[in-house]
């Protein structure tokens, strides 16, 4: 059985009185442990599909239909406490931007915490010390100096790298990487690639990649 099948997916925006079509009865499958790669042009509805796919699209002006099956629930047609349990443990996002995706006025190290509190059992200590394990997987130092450095003071890379390590807390069974590399120069692109193909190889995760730029792919 597939981890995850889109069946004729479609994204309309309402604008100015007419529905622009974004994306028209896209239909794919991803199984446990592949990484599937989207690709497109800039604005040929990638991420809308990404986005799509667990109704995190505002809607209107979104206008989604078709199917998109996980773990026997339709995430289009789920409870609200369904989708609050398949986002950010059974499905997880990292973003193109990651200064965008951190919040600037906490710490990363409360940033951390709050995600192992909202997805896991793991509370106080506990939550702290699965802090510094994953920070140390993604390589950063995950010394008591980097928990309590606000977003701004690190790089890009390492801000994704924290985004990363947010994102595998929960033990997603499928990551979904949206341009994760955009943002960051060539050197820093390599090096996050790298670190998402160890994680993938390591946890037998499923990656759907999406990206402009086949070099990445």
């Amino acid at each position: 059985m597939s981890l995850l099948t889109v069946e004729n997916l479609s994204v309309g925006y309402h604008h100015k009185g007419t529905i622009v079509q974004a994306v028209d009865r896209v239909s794919f499958t991803i199984e446990l442990g592949e990484v599937l790669a989207l690709v497109g042009e800039s604005g040929s509805g990638k991420s809308s599909i990404a986005l799509a796919m667990s109704r995190l699209l505002s809607s209107p002006p979104a206008i989604v239909s078709g199917r998109v099956m996980m773990n026997g629930h339709d995430l289009l047609r789920a409870s609200e406490e369904t989708l609050r349990t398949i986002r950010g443990g059974t499905i997880a996002y990292v973003f193109q931007d990651p200064a965008t995706s951190l919040n600037p006025v906490l710490t990363i190290g409360e940033q951390l915490r709050e995600m192992i509190e909202l997805h896991t059992e793991r509370r106080g200590r506990e939550a702290a010390a699965l802090a510094v394990e994953w920070l140390s997987r993604v390589g950063i130092p995950p010394d008591q100096a980097r928990l309590g450095a606000y977003p701004h003071e690190f790089s890009g890379g390492m801000q994704q790298r924290v985004m990363i390590a947010m994102a595998m807390m929960a033990s997603p069974k499928l990551l979904i990487a949206d341009e994760p590399t955009s943002a960051l120069d060539v050197t820093v692109q390599l090096q996050i690639l790298r670190l998402l193909r160890d994680l993938q190889q390591r946890l037998g995760l499923s990656v759907l990649l999406i990206s402009h730029d086949l070099t990445v792919v």
